[in-house]
């Protein structure tokens, strides 16, 4: 009955000549077509995110690190991923390309993990795509169809840590001194865990910061879909979310079957963020951030601003024509 009651209101409010119905009208129309357009780009992807929100936390397997944790064995190779577009952050020390904290930072986490026994390897443009026509050349036409390169950097990370193992760090995610990544890839030993990612909000995974071993069930799913999401998501920010970046790496892990989902561990924030006992420096970044980027942000942060324009430009738009509407009628 209160469905029914809902509907023939809807109805009077769509059919009525009355004015300000005219305007709800006009209102429910645009609203009707704005959703139809999200839908039509995220339909499944929409579908999966509020699955993804309304689990929680619960979903996720989280690393939990203990003082005992040094004599388990890690099949985490000790070797540390960055990716830059050329070599310019070896050669020379303040590339004009890269901020200055940036170069510092890597420079400083190259020399703690050195110290550590550890091997750091540089993938510039050149040789990620060396690598990927030598050992997985069926990913070429994807890799070289994507119109940002962010996607492929994006991309690369999965294939690179599924062949080596190791940690991937982006360059504006820098080391702390008196922390040792080696404490999370012990805990994965003896949590039986093939990866580790931060969690980050409002929902999902983060893909600055990753942990592999070789061969990860995980990133072999991931390096799977990625021809398969290969497509364009409504703007340039949303495309590079949904194909390669977090939500992508998020929705994947959604999808996957619970033996592989059992050996990924979630970074929980007090590992991750600003606070708490933080393993990681996070340094001013997003150099591929378009307009678009500064245009959602913005939106998301003002929903009821958005939604008061909305109706202003509905109602202005139609008190503009009432006149001829009026006219018309006589």
């Amino acid at each position: 009955f209160g469905i029914q009651c809902e509907i023939s209101m809807l109805s009077y409010i769509y059919y009525s000549n009355n004015t300000y119905q005219m305007l709800l009208r006009r209102l429910l129309s645009t609203t009707l077509v704005f959703v139809l357009y999200w839908c039509f780009f995220f339909g499944d992807e929409l579908l999966s995110i509020c699955r993804l929100y309304l689990s929680g936390r619960q979903i996720f397997h989280a690393v939990t690190l203990r003082g005992d944790d040094a004599h388990n064995k890690t099949y985490v190779p000790m070797i540390m991923h960055r990716m830059w577009k050329d070599d310019s952050i070896i050669e020379n020390e303040n590339p004009t390309s890269l901020p200055v904290n940036w170069t510092k930072a890597f420079a400083y986490c190259n020399k703690q993990y050195q110290m550590r026994n550890w091997t750091t390897y540089l993938w510039t443009d050149e040789s990620i795509e060396d690598f990927l026509e030598k050992h997985y050349p069926a990913f070429i036409p994807t890799f070289k169809s994507y119109p940002y390169n962010i996607q492929r950097v994006d991309a690369a990370r999965y294939f690179i840590l599924h062949h080596f193992g190791g940690v991937y760090m982006d360059l504006d995610v820098g080391c702390q001194k008196n922390k040792d990544l080696a404490d999370i890839s012990n805990s994965m030993g003896r949590l039986n865990a093939t990866a580790a990612l931060p969690l980050t909000q409002p929902v999902g995974f983060s893909n600055d910061v990753l942990f592999a071993t070789k061969g990860s069930p995980f990133f072999k799913e991931l390096i799977d879909a990625l021809p398969i999401k290969n497509k364009w998501f409504a703007t340039p920010y949303l495309t590079v979310m949904f194909s390669t970046g977090p939500m992508f790496l998020s929705l994947q892990y959604l999808a996957m079957l619970p033996s592989i989902k059992a050996q990924v561990l979630a970074i929980p924030e007090e590992l991750y963020t600003e606070r708490g006992t933080r393993y990681f420096k996070h340094l001013r970044g997003s150099t591929w951030h378009g307009n678009d980027v500064k245009a959602i942000q913005w939106m998301t942060s003002n929903k009821c601003v958005v939604l008061v324009l909305i109706s202003a430009l509905v109602i202005f738009r139609n008190v503009k024509q009432m006149p001829k509407h009026e006219e018309k009628i006589r």
